[in-house]
This record gives C-alpha cells, sequence and structure tokens, in this order.
C-alpha cells in the first residue's frame, strides 16, 4: 500500500509554523525597538525644551541686571537669579572673557575652590553645554550654560517610564503568547488540509478513482482540489474508453480473422470451392485488417516523442486543389457538394502530414453528410497564423464534442462506414506536432473542424 507521507515534504507543519511565529516575534522586536526609541527620542526633546524653557526666562533677568548695576557683581546677580533657582536646575554664568561669575548647581552657590576640591575647573562647565551668548545690542556681555536635571530624576518621570516598560513587557508577552497560539491554529488548519489533499492525489496515483477532496478555505488549495477531481474523472473515463477501445480493436481484427480463417478452412476441406468472387471477398478482408494495423502503427509514430516534421513552404492553391481531386469522385458518387477555396498565400508546414489531417477530417465529414449536403474546406490567415476550417452540413453531439479527438473514444454516430475511430486522433496528433491546435464545434447548419497553425504564414 502507498504510504502518502513518503511523498510529502518533511516537517511541513513545523516549517510553517516556525516561518508564522518568527514574522510574529520579528515584528514584535521592531515595535518595541520603535517604542524604546520614541520614548527616548521623547526625554531628549523634553530636556532640551526645558533648557531653552530655562534660557528665556534666564537671559532677560541677567541683561536687566547688567544694565541696572552697571555691570556683574556676584552678589548682585546672585540676588536676582536665587529666587527662581531649584534643586534640579544648573546655572553657570561667566562674563565677556569666559571667566565664572556665578555658578549654581542644584540651586545652591558653587565657588572655584568647591571645583577644584572636586577636580573640575570653569572650562569643563563651558564644555558640559554650549554657552549661549548675551548680548546688550551688539556686544557680548555675558555667556550663560544652563542645564536641569535629567528627566529620569524626577519620581514621577521615573513611575511614568518604569509603567512604559512594565506595560511593554506585558503586551509583548500577551503578543508572543498571541502569536503561538494564532501560529499554531494556522499551522494544524493548513497542514490538514495539504495531507488530506496530498493523500488523495496519492490514492488516484495508486489507481484509486473514487477520491473525495475535501473543500478548503485557501484558495490555491481549492484549485488544486478542483484540479485533482477533473483529473480523477478523467482518468477515470480515459480508464474506462480504454478498455472499450481495447474491445473494439479486439473485435475490429478478430471478426475479419475468422471469417477469413474459416473460409480458408471450408476451402481446404473442399467445403467450398475457390472462386475469384470469393478471394477478393477475403482480400477484402485482409485490407481491413491491414488497414486497421496500419492506422495504429500510424497513431502510435505521430504520438511517439521522437517524431520530427519536415517543414517546407507550401502554395495554398495547390494544397487546396489536391484535397478537391482526392474527394471530389467520392463527394459525386454521395450526392454531396465539395467546395475548397481559400486565400492564396504560401505558408510552412510538413505538407504529407497535413495532407493526411485534413483527409482524415474530410473523410470524416463525408460519412457523417448525407445526400445532398455540402463540405466546405476554407483557408485563411489572421495576422501570421494559417487557419484551415473544414465544415459539413450535420451536426456534432454535444456530449461528443470534449472528447471526439481521443483516440479511445467513439461517439454514438461513429462508423457508420465501417471506420476505426482512429482518422480524428491521427489529425490532432499531426496537428500537435505543428504546435498548433484543433477544435470542433456546431455552428448553424454545420459541424464545423477548426485548425490553427500558428506563426506559419511564409507570404
Amino acid at each position: 500500500m502507498i504510504n502518502y507521507k513518503d511523498y510529502l515534504p518533511k516537517g511541513i507543519f513545523a516549517k510553517v509554523f516556525s516561518g508564522l511565529l518568527a514574522t510574529s516575534l520579528v515584528v514584535l522586536v521592531i515595535m518595541s525597538l520603535m517604542t524604546g526609541f520614541a520614548i527616548k527620542a521623547s526625554i531628549m526633546n523634553w530636556n532640551r525644551e526645558k533648557k531653552e524653557d530655562l534660557e528665556t526666562i534666564l537671559v532677560p533677568m541677567i541683561s536687566k541686571a547688567h544694565r541696572l548695576n552697571g555691570g556683574f557683581t556676584e552678589s548682585a546677580l546672585e540676588a536676582t537669579l536665587l529666587p527662581y533657582m531649584t534643586d534640579s536646575l544648573f546655572v553657570y554664568v561667566f562674563d565677556e572673557n569666559k571667566r565664572p561669575v556665578l555658578l549654581i548647581e542644584e540651586g545652591r552657590r558653587i565657588r572655584a575652590q568647591d571645583l577644584q576640591a572636586e577636580g573640575r575647573t570653569a572650562q569643563s562647565l563651558l564644555n558640559r553645554n554650549p554657552p549661549l551668548a548675551i548680548k546688550d545690542g551688539s556686544t557680548v556681555i555675558a555667556y550663560l550654560s544652563v542645564d536641569s536635571a535629567d528627566f529620569l530624576a524626577y519620581k514621577a518621570n521615573r513611575q511614568f517610564v518604569e509603567t512604559m516598560r512594565d506595560a511593554i513587557t506585558i503586551g509583548i508577552l500577551i503578543a508572543v503568547g498571541l502569536a503561538l497560539a494564532v501560529s499554531l491554529v494556522f499551522s494544524t488548519s493548513f497542514s490538514s488540509e495539504t495531507k488530506e489533499l496530498a493523500a488523495g492525489i496519492v490514492s488516484i496515483s495508486g489507481g484509486d478513482h473514487d477520491v473525495a477532496f475535501p473543500k478548503s478555505g485557501t484558495r490555491e488549495l481549492t484549485l488544486i482540489a478542483r484540479s485533482a477531481e477533473t483529473l480523477q474523472r478523467r482518468l477515470e473515463r480515459e480508464g474506462r474508453l480504454r478498455r472499450q477501445w481495447m474491445q473494439d480493436i479486439s473485435h475490429d481484427l478478430r471478426t475479419p480473422i475468422a471469417a477469413i480463417k474459416s473460409q480458408f478452412e471450408a476451402m481446404v476441406d473442399g467445403v467450398l470451392d475457390t472462386s475469384t468472387k470469393r478471394l477478393e471477398r477475403l482480400h477484402s478482408e485482409l485490407n481491413h485488417v491491414e488497414a486497421l494495423v496500419r492506422n495504429l502503427q500510424e497513431l502510435s509514430r505521430y504520438e511517439s516523442p521522437e517524431m520530427r516534421i519536415k517543414r517546407t513552404p507550401i502554395a495554398s492553391r495547390g494544397f487546396l486543389d489536391n484535397i478537391r481531386e482526392r474527394f471530389l469522385f467520392l463527394c459525386e458518387q454521395a450526392g454531396i457538394t465539395l467546395e475548397c477555396s481559400g486565400e492564396t498565400v504560401t505558408f510552412s508546414m510538413d505538407e504529407l502530414l497535413m495532407q493526411r489531417c485534413v483527409s482524415n477530417i474530410v473523410q470524416n465529414a463525408l460519412q457523417h453528410t448525407e445526400e445532398g449536403g455540402a463540405i466546405h474546406v476554407l483557408l485563411s490567415t489572421r495576422y501570421s497564423d494559417v487557419h484551415i476550417t473544414i465544415e459539413n452540413t450535420g451536426h456534432i453531439p454535444e456530449a461528443d464534442i470534449e472528447w471526439m479527438f481521443d483516440r479511445m473514444y467513439r461517439g454514438n454516430t461513429a462508423r457508420p462506414g465501417g471506420g476505426f475511430g482512429l482518422g480524428l486522433s491521427i489529425a490532432k496528433a499531426i496537428v500537435d506536432l505543428h504546435s498548433g491546435s484543433i477544435t470542433a464545434e456546431n455552428e448553424g447548419q454545420f459541424a464545423r473542424f477548426v485548425i490553427v497553425l500558428p506563426q506559419a504564414r511564409v507570404s
């Protein structure tokens, strides 16, 4: 018994699951990084705006103190600024030569000796933040370097950031859990659908033609399932037709052979005389068997991958005249009108094969056209394509149109004149060798066959 699991890609569930989960985790990581970057950018903007607000407040006050006192004194400047200082501010005021005038850190005044004790210099304070030049008109009167404690120095701000981190962490955990659940559900569903579909297809390959395919919610899987169902029906039909075809072929061979054998035995036993008329009938039966074998061999050769055609430029008028001469006498005997016409062009094809192709279709039309009917052969072009249309008075049963070129199919009206059911199959094989197409249809009172030879027109 065929084990369909041997035909499936290994780890289809794991591949889909890991792919979905990895995608979800990558998205979560990106979102987390973006959120962290946004929080950091917000903190930097807060610090910058705080610094700008302080400069906006302090610069006018420093300028005013300079004008009122005619310059800067440490005590006067301290008295002006100290009431506005808080324990989160860093304010450094330098004179026009960048010598320190007033240094305030976290709301308290520090002196030069305090800086030295801490191993710092006034220049390091200038380097901490680029100083802002304070001007009186166009003259620089002082430099101001101001800053505030970092955003996280405030308890409320720290609590806000911690809350955001906790919320992000919890959100990530929930999102990961949801991603796992969704990936698991989707992967299980997808894996189950593909396994059932693959099992059905493998069953078909094992000869089971009664497989029910599940209806999937996925468009591509549904399309595959429908195609598999169509293939299953076609294989079942072709298998039935193949068996019927073999029975018909066996009958077509067995009947004349049995008749010939029995008559020869009777002649040997002296029961029948060896008259010329009887020998002619036996010869006819042998021709019947020979024609059947020849058609089978011919069809097999045309359908062989090794078959190659020999294209040569052919004049349309000569091609049509050949068809007309071949069937004119037969049509006149049957009381059928034959007309062959078309454009005067040159096209490329294997002349012998295409003559055989069109002749088979005309022969088929001749067998299915009643007395007083007509057969038309028309050659036309469309751009560089060549169209050969053969139509006859009559009607093709709709049930036969789809299958009539199948070498294992015989319609209900086939073989009224003793044909073998291979003529149209041979015609299609020849058209396929020319990379063309052949179709059958009903058009009004006519049954029509259309052969299209792409890129065949030469001039």
